[in-house]
């Protein structure tokens, strides 16, 4: 089984939609949870998680209840980069939390085991790289600077570093796959309003797509 977690529940309609059949309706943490298969894959789908620690408890909770193979989460994000453009779909290599310190004698990057998404990884849609996690909306050009030369992240979101530290606790594989709705930096509000109703469902949609032609688990 495949569990999807999306932040905002338009982040996620592209895989309900594509749910054939769709088994099962239920409920976690008060939010809405859907069964179903895609291809021959059986996916499990949920969203409604702003910030680490709700991420952290949805993800645990989904994993407790449902025990599947894999996580995936599917959201908006902020490019670090400037020839990162808008709409570019991002998957995460590795995971930071940007706004956790002092680390002393720890490494600072989360690395879940991801050989079962190879497919996706090796995908000529996406850019791969580092997603850097904190509970902040970036609108300083100065800090997301900063963030970028302190973890080299190419994005930076409110809620992969979570997702994946849950799941290698766990011993599950992780990936994060994220579109780009803003540049972190004092525009970013305005562009993420602008921005992610007409790019939120991409990862969802390329991930529906893909779980139709793939067997991930």
């Amino acid at each position: 089984m495949i569990a999807v977690v999306g932040v905002l529940p338009e982040e996620v309609k592209p895989l309900i939609d594509a749910l054939s059949p769709r088994l099962q309706v239920s409920e976690i943490l008060k939010r809405p949870v859907f069964r179903g298969l895609i291809g021959t894959n059986e996916v499990l789908i949920t969203s409604g998680c702003v910030g680490k620690v709700e991420t952290a408890c949805v993800v645990q909770a989904l994993l407790d209840k449902f025990s599947p193979d894999c996580v995936l989460l599917v959201g908006a994000a902020g490019a670090l980069r400037q020839d990162i453009l808008l709409g570019t779909l991002i998957a995460g290599t590795a995971y930071v939390e940007y706004d956790f310190s002092p680390r002393v004698n720890v490494d600072s990057l989360i690395n879940p085991s991801q050989e079962v998404f190879a497919p996706l990884l090796e995908s000529s849609d996406v850019t791969c790289g580092i997603i850097a996690s904190g509970d902040s909306f970036i609108s300083s050009e100065l800090v997301a600077k900063k963030i970028h030369e302190n973890t080299g992240a190419i994005c930076v979101d409110m809620d992969s570093a979570a997702a994946a530290k849950v799941c290698v606790e766990n011993e599950k594989p992780f990936l994060s796959m994220k579109v780009i709705v803003d540049f972190a930096g004092s525009k970013a509000i305005e562009q993420y309003i602008e921005n992610h109703p007409k790019y939120a469902p991409s990862p969802a949609r390329l991930l529906a797509e893909s779980l139709k032609n793939l067997i991930l688990v």
